[in-house]
């Protein structure tokens, strides 16, 4: 089978290696679509820290072809999508079911193959069915739509309230999605991506802000009666952009963090002494999961599209096929122009196969 092996910082070689089998609790999926995540970028960027060589690729979704001597569940040709966390199922964190923060766990397109080939093996309890109704490159989305979920689940949007999303990405509007469906009065979207901001609009946000064309505090306090936001959720990952939660958000109100920093964050007085004087209540959040496992995240995630509530598929802008793959990342690391979702498909086609 083909695989698109990683060999060193953005360099990805094609080649032909044996088809996986799956061990006694493990299935065999025939990889459908795959999706380009935002943290596979800044890895090509920044530093691989796990073994090479690698098949990388975490946001996916394929076929059952085969199962295990013990799985339990009758599998075979079902449609799913693969939750890639591998928890330990031992310690602390997750017998108290929170998985995402598990002290020994596996994550699939990092530390063992992942999506960028035609075939792989998952462990049973990762694959979730899809039906028959949700598009493949749907189902491929699902792992970024959970995230989302879980930071605006956790963050308890009300009703009424009034909203800053910080990051028009992926992330940020699959997040934007969410909090409309919350019923939240204002959503204020925030990039310096005028093609993202005019995007933007069609998903739910109700207002905008270019911090390159005018002042973000300015605005956003003209836009609150001078109160600031209710909730500031931060997608962007960006050190200018994780501070001016601290300046945007009212007295009371919630900031969550969902972007990662990949540098230090260095916070001015004002901004620091906001968190007290302001008495936020601050929140990181990190991956999708819940108990049950892969939690309520994935499974509301997948109803909401079936439901037809979730638009993911205007988020893909570019298609790519397995070997072309050097070239799709090309595109993402080097910014060679303006992208959202990149899917990338092991079979020969580049579509919206059901």
């Amino acid at each position: 089978m083909k695989a698109a092996l990683l060999k060193g910082l953005n360099k990805f070689e094609i080649e032909t290696i044996e088809k996986p089998i799956p061990k006694e609790h493990e299935v065999l999926v025939k990889v459908k679509a795959v999706g380009i995540c935002g943290s596979d970028i800044h890895k090509m960027q920044n530093e691989w820290k796990y073994e090479l060589p690698m098949v990388m690729g975490h946001e996916f979704s394929g076929v059952v072809e085969s199962i295990g001597s013990n799985v339990k569940r009758s599998l075979i040709g079902d449609r799913v999508v693969v939750a890639p966390l591998i928890p330990c199922h031992e310690c602390v964190y997750c017998e108290s079911g929170k998985y995402q923060l598990c002290e020994d766990y596996t994550m699939i397109g990092s530390h063992r193959y992942g999506g960028f080939e035609e075939y792989v093996t998952v462990p049973e309890e990762n694959v979730i069915n899809i039906g028959e109704s949700i598009s493949f490159e749907e189902a491929a989305m699902i792992e970024p739509l959970a995230v989302a979920a879980h930071g605006v689940m956790g963050l308890d949007s009300k009703i009424g309230d009034i909203v800053a999303v910080f990051g028009l990405g992926t992330i940020g509007i699959l997040t934007v999605q969410w909090l409309r469906l919350t019923g939240v009065k204002k959503i204020i979207g925030i990039d310096i991506d005028s093609n993202k901001i005019n995007e933007a609009k069609k998903y739910g946000v109700t207002d905008t802000v270019n911090p390159l064309e005018e002042s973000i505090e300015k605005k956003i306090f003209e836009l609150t009666d001078n109160l600031g936001v209710d909730i500031a959720i931060e997608c962007a990952g960006s050190k200018i952009t994780e501070e001016q939660c601290l300046l945007i958000t009212k007295k009371g109100g919630k900031i969550g963090y969902q972007g990662i920093a990949y540098s230090d964050i260095l916070l001015r007085q004002r901004a620091f002494e906001n968190i007290f004087r302001r008495e936020y209540t601050i929140n990181g959040f990190w991956n999708s999961y819940s108990a049950p496992f892969p939690g309520k995240e994935w499974i509301h995630s997948a109803k909401f599209i079936e439901q037809g509530k979730i638009n993911l598929k205007d988020l893909i802008s570019h298609r790519f096929q397995l070997t072309e793959i050097q070239q799709a990342f090309d595109l993402t690391v080097n910014r060679e122009e303006s992208y959202n979702k990149v899917m990338i498909f092991p079979e020969e086609s580049k579509g919206d196969e059901k």
